[in-house]
């Protein structure tokens, strides 16, 4: 799900022959031009196209995490995570499944489909909202269109039971003081999963859904002596997702079945100054677990827990989330920050996929932001396709969201993009992020808090990550890439999203400039 709080202030056919026409009008190619603007070599460039022999992740997932974080308005007094399923909710859903299928997606995996932390104790009556489930069916009749599967998040033990717990006390779990838990039932009491069990047996007479996604631990863990305190945290975990997974593929045996290991392992360093890893005795119990799921998800928030060498011994596919992300806050204007990472997602997904990943729950986010829709498109491709030179899917992507009416402007976006992304993300100084948080470079990041019920401030451009010189020399670079984009604003034929990308630039540029003058 969601990163814990204070760690970081958190194709058609038409389409293709015009494509393939623009290509051969323009002078060697809109690709070729884009990757000779990333400073590919000539040859690279040149041979811009998909490798005949692809290779491909088997399961690229899109995750919302939360549903309401990609909608396209924002909820500015709302905590998080929003409760609310709305027509907006449904817009955000469904304009981000158009990209995902247009990039190849096959799965959307959002949370807060009917409640967030309190289900009641008879669970059937949350699910008891017509209206509720009138605009649900319409997201899943969405993405049948596109070919998408909807995927059942499931908080396991954790996440979910907060009324359950209060008002049915005997399932409460303890923390390591022995203490009641404030967010886990207890997995050794059997009414535990009487809750669990029919929970899951609910939500699968409402839709047909395509996989359920396990996740026991982000909330924490019950630590009885009869649980994590017995096996600890690592055999714990995979005992419950084993059960879990298990009476799952007894009843409903096609589904896609996966389990993510959020907060297994602590959030820190090792004496290499990278996440800390599964012991080997730990992992011999997660590599048990792989023989009852689909995918085991280690998604890699601070770093991954598995290492790599050990990812073939598995006996179900392994996945990440990509190497680098954006959680978004619901309460931020949607163009208030400018975050594009394509080529780094491109690099990071291909070094998973060396590794042996195939598997990826790829964030999402709202795609009335240019630098989202963007980071999606482009990672949905290189998914389905590892050996695509990331500058020809860059450029595929740019040509179409942005019509470019002649090669000039097609090499010169691609290159506004490409300085906008190096702008930040190659000014981070890995040492001081690591000095100030005692912990690894995301992952998953953000500038901006979770929770709360004001507004956010985007604070991205914060020491850490820039410091007094990176917020002056960024600046300036925003600034150039405004002139630029004039430069070819009437070549591009869609004016829309030119428009976005303007007012993204122009708020990062004020807030930048704001942060210069009070800091000096």
């Amino acid at each position: 799900m969601g990163s814990q709080e204070g760690i970081f202030v958190r194709t058609s056919k038409n389409f293709e022959s015009d494509r393939r026409t623009f290509l051969k009008q323009t002078a060697g190619g809109a690709a070729a031009l884009a990757a000779l603007a990333a400073g590919a070599s000539p040859k690279a460039a040149e041979g811009a196209s998909p490798n005949p022999g692809k290779e491909a992740y088997a399961y690229p997932i899109g995750f919302g995490a939360w549903i309401n974080d990609l909608r396209n308005t924002p909820l500015p007094v709302q905590n998080w995570p929003a409760p609310q399923f709305d027509e907006a909710t449904i817009e955000g859903a469904v304009r981000a499944m158009d990209v995902m299928s247009e990039a190849g997606f096959r799965y959307l995996d959002a949370f807060g489909l009917w409640a967030t932390g309190d289900y009641p104790p008879d669970i059937v009556s949350a699910f008891n909202d017509k209206a509720r489930h009138e605009r649900l069916a319409r997201v899943f009749d969405a993405a049948r269109q596109r070919n998408i599967g909807m995927i059942l998040p499931l908080g396991l033990f954790t996440w979910g039971y907060d009324r359950i717990i209060q008002e049915d006390p005997a399932v409460r779990g303890k923390d390591q003081d022995g203490n009641p838990h404030p967010h886990a039932m207890c997995g050794a009491q059997e009414r535990s999963w009487g809750y669990i069990e029919k929970l899951i047996d609910t939500a699968m007479t409402q839709f047909d859904f395509a996989g359920v996604h396990m996740e026991s631990a982000d909330l924490g863990y019950c630590m009885c002596p009869q649980c994590a305190g017995k096996d600890g945290a690592v055999g714990y975990n995979c005992r419950l997702n084993t059960r879990a997974a298990d009476y799952i593929k007894a009843r409903w045996p096609k589904l896609l079945v996966y389990t993510i290991p959020i907060n297994w392992v602590p959030w820190k360093l090792n004496e290499q100054g990278t996440q800390q890893q599964f012991s080997r005795e730990e992992f011999e119990c997660v590599r048990e677990l792989s023989k009852h799921i689909d995918v085991f998800m280690d998604q890699g928030h601070r770093g991954n827990y598995t290492p790599p060498e050990w990812i073939k011994e598995l006996q179900c596919a392994y996945g990440t989330s990509g190497g680098l992300w954006v959680y978004h806050s619901v309460r931020m204007n949607r163009l208030s920050y400018l975050l594009p990472y394509p080529k780094r997602a491109c690099q990071l997904i291909r070094r998973d996929y060396e590794r042996g990943a195939r598997a990826c729950l790829n964030y999402q986010g709202p795609m009335i932001n240019p630098a989202v829709e963007l980071n999606s498109a482009v990672s949905g491709r290189i998914l389905n396709n590892v050996t695509r030179d990331p500058a020809e899917i860059i450029a595929e992507v740019m040509e179409k969201y942005y019509e470019p009416r002649t090669a000039d402007a097609a090499k010169l976006l691609a290159d506004i993009y490409g300085r906008i992304e190096d702008g930040y993300f190659g000014r981070w100084n890995p040492d001081a992020i690591k000095k100030a948080h005692n912990l690894d470079v995301p992952g998953e990041f953000s500038g901006w808090g979770l929770f709360g019920e004001e507004p956010e401030v985007p604070g991205h451009f914060n020491e850490p990550f820039l410091d007094k010189a990176g917020r002056a020399a960024y600046k300036d670079e925003l600034v150039g890439c405004l002139r630029d984009l004039d430069k070819i604003r009437e070549k591009l034929g869609a004016k829309e999203r030119v428009d976005r990308l303007t007012d993204a630039l122009l708020l990062s540029v004020q807030f930048l400039k704001t942060y210069i003058a009070l800091k000096g």
